[in-house]
């Protein structure tokens, strides 16, 4: 989660800015980046939980001794 929040945060500056060196007001560069937090976040983290889940071995790919 970690991760995701560091990534998104930074998503989010990036945007901001851009946005604001577009001349727009400064609330507009807020919203934008309000805005990319809140859908950025949650994409990354369920990115990110799926890859740890199929990187993850499983049980039944273990080879068994018996």
């Amino acid at each position: 989660m970690r991760r995701a929040l560091r990534n998104a945060i930074l998503i989010a500056l990036v945007v901001g800015i851009v946005t604001h060196l577009q001349d727009s007001t400064p609330q507009e560069s807020l919203m934008s980046a309000l805005f990319t937090l809140v859908i950025v976040l949650p994409a990354l983290w369920l990115s990110y939980g799926l890859t740890q889940k199929m990187l993850a071995p499983s049980d039944e790919q273990k080879p068994s001794d018996s």
